[in-house]
């Protein structure tokens, strides 16, 4: 199983996937791992969350894999003036004190409140990085095309996530091999918030061999 992490995120974050039996690869894209020398094969499964999600479908244009779990994706058209905005976050990122940044990172709507259950160090990534996953993986310009992946996909979003659990539910409607799971008691982060609960429903779509 190869695992994308969500923006601010490390590969460290599926740790908790290793540690329930799952055989993964989870490279740390802000840090020194980088999305070209992904390669997934036939047999492998990709596991996206939110801009990891994206990314995963990107590469589902491309290679043959056996199937792919979508956590949070943010499939819909871009408001107006995304691109804009995400302008904006890529050069606070370049520019402001590292805590007063994750910060407000953390309290933009999407998250609902909820305080994120991961640790974010400065040490840990690379801000260029960031910046330019804000620029060039924004849904204002990776746009996704949903019309040819017919791959067996499990499309997640969280109960208390109304805009990301309604475009997966689109999304497993327009798609041929498509189940849609909604976590209850979640938001944004649906891994970390249900822990327990998102393991038990990955099992069931991916057995461990």
């Amino acid at each position: 199983m190869i695992c994308l992490h969500g923006f601010l995120g490390r590969g460290a974050d599926w740790d908790f996937l290793r540690d329930a039996g799952f055989d993964i690869r989870a490279p740390s894209l802000f840090a020194g791992d980088s999305l070209d020398a992904v390669h997934p094969e036939a047999g492998d499964v990709l596991l996206g969350y939110s801009i990891g999600a994206r990314l995963a479908l990107h590469l589902m244009q491309t290679h043959r894999v056996a199937k792919a779990v979508l956590i949070s994706a943010g499939i819909a058209s871009p408001e107006p003036g995304r691109q804009e905005l995400d302008e904006t976050w890529a050069r606070r990122f370049e520019s402001e004190p590292w805590d007063s940044v994750v910060e407000a990172w953390n309290a933009q709507a999407v998250f609902g409140g909820r305080p994120n259950p991961l640790t974010r160090n400065e040490a840990d990534y690379d801000r260029k990085k960031l910046a330019a996953a804000l620029r060039e993986w924004s849904p204002a310009v990776m746009h996704m095309n949903l019309r040819d992946i017919a791959i067996p996909t499990l499309w997640v979003a969280g109960e208390h996530d109304s805009k990301y659990r309604d475009a997966a539910t689109r999304a497993s409607q327009r798609l041929p091999n498509a189940e849609l799971w909604i976590c209850p008691d979640a938001g944004h982060r649906v891994p970390w918030e249900q822990p327990a609960r998102f393991i038990d429903r990955l099992r069931e779509f991916v057995p461990r061999r």
